[in-house]
């Protein structure tokens, strides 16, 4: 009999083990209790902290990805126009200009006069209405006593550019096909802010023919 007692003890407690598994799996947010013990033990792992060489090495591998704006590009006529529109933003020594022989295909310009008088009048007449940014022309040949607006490109350029002439009064402006080779000025604006670079963005739309994109600063 006493073999018989052993066994009801033994199926007892693997029946009661059982029913106490099935109870914790029918309800998880028992064990919530459990984790809640080992709180106490919960550490905060700081970050590993870089060695000197290896601090210097990221620095200088995020800087080499700094982003640019490129801003292309600008005879002399319009460069003062550009750096007079940006002064208000206060990028100092973040823009620097890369100067860079290109070919201009198109050109803004009023028609020869009949004498340096009457184009020195015409002269005075487009500083009367605010516009300052012209070259007259007194070298001997086609277009001699004839004022240049601006040089561009593309004739959208052009044709936009005289639009505006327009709107603030020129009447005798014209545009033209003009291949020649000069000098124009790129700027570069280095780690400019979001704010900055809508900015820019917008500002660039008052510069027909002019073209802007972003890419990684170099140096």
């Amino acid at each position: 009999m006493k073999w018989v007692f052993v066994f009801l003890l033994l199926l007892n407690v693997t029946l009661g083990g059982y029913a106490y598994v099935q109870h914790i799996r029918s309800q998880p947010d028992a064990k919530i209790i459990d984790f809640q013990m080992n709180a106490d033990e919960i550490r905060i792992v700081p970050e590993p902290v870089l060695p000197e060489p290896v601090r210097s090495q990221v620095s200088t591998s995020r800087s080499e990805r700094t982003a640019c704006l490129e801003w292309s590009s600008f005879g002399d006529l319009e460069l003062r126009r550009v750096r007079n529109a940006m002064s208000s933003m206060g990028l100092g020594d973040r823009v620097t200009a890369r100067k860079e022989q290109v070919t201009t295909n198109w050109w803004v310009y009023m028609p020869p006069q009949r004498s340096q008088a009457r184009m020195e009048r015409k002269a005075d007449e487009l500083v009367d209405l605010g516009i300052t940014d012209f070259i007259t022309i007194t070298e001997e040949g086609r277009w001699r006593y004839a004022i240049a607006l601006g040089a561009f490109r593309e004739e959208e350029g052009a044709r936009d550019y005289l639009a505006q002439l327009r709107d603030k009064g020129v009447r005798s402006g014209d545009i033209g096909k003009r291949e020649q080779r000069v000098m124009q000025t790129t700027l570069i604006i280095r780690a400019p802010s979001p704010i900055e670079s809508t900015r820019l963005v917008e500002l660039a739309t008052q510069f027909p023919g002019s073209e802007m994109r972003a890419t990684e600063c170099q140096g």
